[in-house]
């Protein structure tokens, strides 16, 4: 159904944008995205290349193509906001507002009546947000323990979502999935899985990719390697597919990743080391594996058993539009 709110949506992460953008749509909310041309994160112009050659082979200087980045942002951000001239909204969501710079929120704040922003990363490697913390009505964290960590600034936990409708009607063809960036702690963790599994003369199947533009040796003949990463929807496309997901936790974080309301929505089973899943409504351990990846005691059980079905209301409550009422009615 159509409504009426017009919204101002800024995200710097062009590829998930889309899916909260179509989400949006969906909810009938009249849009306007700042970020509506592609930006190509660490596209260097001709002249910054040399620029770059010359820091590297005669300064030492290695940083150069971060700085030529945030250079080139700023100058699209500026290009952005004269789109906006003499329009106004009813709000302005922010997601990841410490990537943006200050003048582009100072700008979108005097012409929304209300701006929100979500941090789908935890304060520890975004702290700059609550520089900006005037700007904005509300700032949602995805992760409890940042509200008691900074008590002062009256931020708001909020989950992340799912996107979409819920659906169970694919069947699993796939045992295990896991898809992600080469990092060497979660390799040797998917590793450590694959091997486990295989010392308890268990027979499954799996999708397990690690991506990196470099080659690397896999460590166990089921983690595969790929060049290029996937899309949402491409790893979406697995998901449904697929029986259990495997999800690692960011050391400088206990938020829950978007994998467990992936799991939700498509009532997928997961295994995980993020052990503050426990707190939450939605934790069943018939569907939720807690793991240090070192003790994986009783996982072949786990995988064996069936997927425990929640109620609906309560897969309901993580869905993109109560996190969008949430968001915007707080």
């Amino acid at each position: 159904m159509k409504t009426s709110k017009k919204i101002l949506f800024i995200y710097k992460n062009q590829t998930l944008s889309k899916v909260f953008e179509e989400n949006l749509y969906k909810e009938g909310y009249d849009l306007e995205i700042l970020f509506k041309e592609q930006f190509k994160q660490f596209r260097l112009t001709f002249l910054q290349k040399i620029i770059n050659i010359i820091c590297r082979v005669f300064f030492k200087v290695n940083n150069y193509p971060i700085k030529a980045e945030q250079y080139n942002f700023k100058k699209y951000c500026e290009k952005s906001l004269k789109n906006l001239a003499s329009k106004s909204y009813d709000y302005c969501l922010v997601i990841r507002g410490d990537l943006i710079p200050e003048f582009v929120i100072k700008h979108t704040r005097s012409i929304s009546n209300k701006m929100v922003d979500f941090q789908l990363d935890g304060l520890s490697v975004s702290s700059k947000i609550l520089d900006y913390h005037k700007y904005f009505d509300r700032i949602f964290v995805f992760d409890p323990e940042d509200v008691k960590r900074h008590p002062s600034f009256n931020l708001v936990f909020l989950p992340n979502c799912y996107f979409g409708e819920t659906d169970f009607t694919q069947p699993s063809e796939i045992d295990l999935l896991y898809i992600g960036q080469f990092i060497e702690k979660r390799h040797q963790q998917l590793s450590s899985i694959h091997n486990y599994l295989e010392s308890q003369q268990m027979h499954y199947s799996s999708y397990t990719s690690l991506y990196q533009g470099r080659d690397f040796i896999p460590l166990h003949h089921k983690i595969l390697h790929h060049k290029i990463s996937t899309t949402y929807q491409e790893n979406i496309d697995f998901v449904k597919k697929s029986k259990t997901l495997i999800d690692f936790k960011r050391d400088e974080h206990d938020g829950l990743s978007l994998r467990f309301f992936e799991a939700i929505q498509y009532g997928k089973k997961i295994i995980t080391d993020n052990f503050s899943v426990k707190n939450y409504d939605f934790y069943h351990p018939n569907n939720i594996f807690v793991t240090n990846y070192v003790n994986l005691e009783g996982l072949v059980d786990f995988l064996q058993s069936p997927y425990q079905s929640l109620p609906s209301e309560l897969v309901e409550k993580y869905s993109f539009k109560n996190w969008i009422n949430t968001i915007l009615n707080k």
